[in-house]
């Protein structure tokens, strides 16, 4: 039986933690290794003997000691990921060779980089990092691969595609959570399943994180978005230290509680991470095998990403913002040609301010390379902001390249009845996942009849299903024609979305406003045929979210259609609005006003520091430095912008409505505009004064450094000194650096539960060398009572609890 029949007719078991009991034969002076990985060469009886325990237990799946082996970690050691993954696998074989049902998955996991924007790796050179090892997983003889641990939806994305385009191997995807209950880029479980089941993968869930509580909630989360087989590896709760060693408390029974629960309710592939071993395998085994696994619990509903969130287009209908377009717009234009990313950021940040929840993008222009500025344009986009994006082009190749390097699951504008078109576009929607607009066109034209262009739509479903795409990830557009021109077939768009949403049972899309071109009071016209398609099932609004008249027609119709719950977001957004005169209105401006209008959508104050630090335009922070250098001084930028700016954008961070990539990319910002500043004092002869010395390290046997980085980050930004140690410093190299550098504070990073004793070693010996400095311990497995035992006087739980700690060491 193949692993995706056993996944499909009942429970898959997964082994527990591998370094768990690794961690236990060092304690015991055993054995002892620099990256578990190298034991595989190395110690294999010891790894095979500890796939022969879970085995014993009931695992169904064990997962090679391949975590760590991408090219990147092995390097360091001289080890090619050939050689360590057919090693890996080797032993695996030999240990289910008297087992009969069992599985071999490759255990693939992150680099330790972080991928651009928020880090310097780009999305494609991580892809190939995963597809060696996929490569190699395959030709030796795995049956899946499970990708796990991973902390960025972007990492996850490359892996996934990495394994899905190299080999035929089932795949399984597994996130790593926060306290918040994202991943550290931000995204939540609604979101990781929406991309990842876009994508295709044969399983979605999670592993590691926090304590069985989070773990349950966490389950509850995917049951409630998946349409595909859940998987949970949690923790055996949160680790302590007792005598220098990491002890997990959570005894067998307990962690037995939680999967059966999360098996009774619909979870059907369960294992443990940090701290489980065959005990605790062995007795969720025992609670789950009599139980009947859940059926699976498809679900209807259409919904596209950002990196960070999920938008279910539904009955309660939304607005995609139509300006990032050049058709019509003469400045746009300009800024295409001119490479002008700044411009497209500004039209996009008030089109999200004004309220639309997607936005289009269309870069379509002679001249220009499409696939090249599309792709520049979506990462820009991304980068800045998290509203998820229509990628709006009529050619194979720009989609094919935005929806490869897009992060989330997109919109994509479009495809149509002809079947040259359909066979180009499907195959795109298929790979990389995404909800594509469907116009009721085909070889023949458009329809002139409502039926006609159901009849087309009917087709368009149909062939969609061929390629295996859900009918969930259509959205018909039955096209809006010119009201001036084609008065009588203008009104069957209407009529058609009726039928559509009534017989297909699928949402719809339209661009609204082309149906006034030509006529005078344009947005009079758009408004209301805009509020008769919401009548007649409209979902998504293709509009310009900066009209009045359109907004308001908008939110009118939610709020009589009872989609707006006591009115109170028409309240909100019109209490003390003013009439809009049809003169005011923006279509009907003169020329010389509507050259003012579009001048004005360009950033308007380039001094204005502040708001470009907290919207991370990175591309404006030198040439404000610069304007504000000529009528202030250095001091007085730093303390009237910049730091006011990071507080800002710190207090967004903690609240949650920023996250780690906005985060970073204010610190960007911030990074430009000290450059200027540092040349200004240059020039000046004056020395720029340090806020205070910290050093920093991730510890001895870890080699993560990924949180520690960050941290670095928004310290140096905030004016301290950092002597970054780097990863798996040994306790002495810490101590000597503290000495040499008078260092008054001392920041610790683990990412490992193996490697938290190691923490505590470090501060015990900077203790004893007579440190009387603070130190303070950061990382994914520690907690703030954690951090205390081991004898840390503060505990970061993020970059910028690191800089709060700072201000309180070195004084505000």
């Amino acid at each position: 039986m193949s692993f995706r029949d056993a996944l499909e007719s009942g429970f898959i078991f997964m082994d527990g933690s591998m370094g768990t009991v690794l961690q236990t034969y060092r304690a015991s002076g055993g054995t002892n290794w620099k990256i578990p990985e190298e034991l595989n060469l190395t110690n294999p009886e010891l790894i095979q003997k500890i796939h022969r325990g879970y085995l014993d237990a009931g695992a169904t799946v064990i997962l090679t000691n391949t975590f760590g082996a991408n090219r990147y970690k092995l390097a360091e050691l001289g080890y090619t990921v050939d050689e360590v993954i057919q090693a890996a696998v080797s032993i695996a074989k030999k240990a289910v060779s008297s087992y009969k049902g069992r599985y071999i998955a490759l255990n693939v996991s992150s680099t330790g980089k972080l991928l651009s924007p928020m880090g310097e790796l780009p999305f494609d050179e991580a892809y190939e990092v995963f597809a060696e090892m996929a490569i190699a997983g395959e030709k030796n003889g795995v049956d899946l691969v499970v990708v796990e641990t991973m902390s960025d939806l972007y990492e996850m994305k490359a892996a996934v595609l990495a394994v899905k385009e190299h080999t035929s191997l089932p795949v399984i995807a597994s996130a790593t959570f926060q306290e918040n209950n994202r991943m550290l880029n931000g995204a939540d479980p609604a979101t990781v399943v929406t991309v990842m089941e876009g994508l295709g993968v044969d399983a979605v869930g999670f592993n590691c994180g926090g304590d069985l509580t989070a773990a349950q909630f966490l389950a509850h989360e995917f049951l409630a978005h998946a349409s595909i087989p859940v998987f949970m590896e949690p923790n055996a709760g949160i680790p302590v230290v007792e005598n220098g060693t990491t002890v997990f408390k959570i005894p067998p029974e307990e962690f037995a509680d939680t999967m059966e629960e999360a098996a009774r309710t619909g979870v059907r592939i369960l294992g443990g991470c940090c701290g489980t071993v065959k005990e605790h395998i062995a007795a969720m085994v025992k609670r789950c095998s009599p139980l009947t696994p859940l059926a699976l619990n498809p679900k209807q509903t259409t919904c596209i990403s950002s990196w960070s969130d999920t938008i279910c287009i539904g009955d309660d209908p939304v607005i995609v913002g139509e300006r990032i377009n050049p058709t019509g717009k003469k400045r746009f234009k300009e800024a295409l040609l001119a490479g002008d990313q700044e411009y497209i950021l500004s039209e996009a940040q008030s089109q999200i301010d004004s309220g639309a929840h997607i936005l289009d993008v269309n870069v379509g222009l002679p001249g220009i390379d499409e696939a090249s500025v599309m792709d520049q344009t979506v990462s820009a986009l991304q980068r800045t902001f998290r509203t998820p994006l229509q990628i709006d082009s009529s050619e194979s190749a720009v989609l094919d390249r935005a929806l490869r390097h897009y992060n989330g699951k997109a919109l994509v504008n479009s495809v149509n009845g002809k079947k040259s078109v359909m066979d180009s576009v499907f195959p795109l929607i298929k790979k990389y996942g995404g909800v594509v607009v469907a116009l009721t066109l085909d070889e023949d034209g458009i329809p002139p009849t409502a039926e006609g262009r159901l009849d087309i739509a009917k087709k368009i479903i149909k062939r969609a299903g061929d390629f295996g795409i859900d009918k969930k990830n259509i959205i018909v557009d039955t096209l809006t024609l010119t009201v001036s021109s084609q008065q009588k077939e203008a009104l069957e768009t209407v009529k058609a979305l009726s039928l559509v949403r009534k017989e297909l049972g699928v949402r719809t899309i339209l661009g609204v406003s082309n149906i006034s071109f030509g006529l005078p009071l344009r947005d009079q016209v758009n408004s209301i045929f805009l509020t008769a398609c919401l009548s007649a099932g409209l979902s998504a609004c293709i509009i310009n979210p900066l009209s009045q008249s359109m907004m308001g027609a908008y939110h009118t119709w939610r709020a009589l259609a009872g989609y707006d719950e006591n009115c109170l977001s028409y309240i909100d957004r019109f209490t003390g609005a003013q009439a809009v005169s049809v003169e005011s209105r923006p279509h009907a401006l003169s020329d010389t006003d509507k050259k003012k209008n579009e001048a004005s959508a360009s950033p308007s104050d380039d001094s204005d520091l502040f708001s470009i630090i907290l919207c991370g335009l990175r591309d404006r922070s030198q040439k404000s430095a610069h304007l504000l250098l000529e009528t202030k001084s250095p001091v007085e930028i730093i303390d009237g912008y910049i730091v006011p700016a990071l507080d800002r954008v710190g207090k967004d961070f903690e609240t949650g409505k920023k996250y780690l990539p906005q985060l970073l990319l204010s610190a960007e910002t911030v990074s430009r505009a000290f450059e200027v500043i540092r040349e200004h004092l240059a020039r000046s002869g004056v020395v720029q004064e340090s806020k205070g010395c910290i050093v920093m390290a991730t510890v001895h046997g870890d080699i993560h450094d990924i949180g520690k980085n960050i941290v670095k980050a928004m310290l140096e930004n905030y004016g301290y000194t950092v002597i970054d140690l780097g990863k798996d410093v040994p306790a002495d190299t810490v101590l000597s650096a503290t000495a040499q550098h008078k260092a008054q504070l001392v920041g610790l990073s683990a990412l490992m539960t193996t490697t938290v004793a190691n923490m505590e070693k470090t501060i015990g010996a900077l203790r004893a060398s007579g440190y009387n400095g603070a130190i303070m311990a950061g990382g994914a497995v520690l907690t703030e009572d954690y951090a205390k035992r081991i004898g840390a006087d503060y505990y970061a739980k993020d970059a910028m609890a690191s800089v709060a700690i700072a201000k309180k060491v070195f004084g505000a």
